[in-house]
């Protein structure tokens, strides 16, 4: 397996952009129960979820957390279907995203 993620330094946020493009093609794509719930009280649809991943923007400069075995997390937003998502996630060393939670804003 190819190692996609910048393990010696923090990605830029297009660095962060181009991993989460590749890990949205591979299907390494995971959600938390804490983005589950949101989604289901938002109305926000895994399609929606996916196409913010592989289309949107990275608004967050990355930062390195070592929570839960460890990533970097920031934030990618879309317009999806009308609505306006923000995606918190985490690049995981493990070589998959972690979606941590969905909103919808104005």
């Amino acid at each position: 397996m190819n190692n996609i993620l910048l393990l010696q330094r923090t990605p830029s946020r297009i660095e962060a952009e181009e991993i989460i493009r590749k890990l949205v093609a591979d299907g390494k794509v995971s959600l938390s129960m804490h983005c589950k719930e949101r989604m289901i009280e938002r109305d926000i649809t895994m399609q929606q979820v996916i196409t913010c991943l592989a289309k949107g923007k990275v608004t967050e400069d990355p930062f390195l957390n070592y929570a839960n075995k460890g990533g970097y997390e920031t934030t990618i937003e879309r317009t999806v279907a009308g609505d306006k998502l923000r995606l918190g996630v985490c690049l995981k060393f493990s070589q998959k995203i972690l979606v941590i939670t969905a909103i919808k804003y104005r």
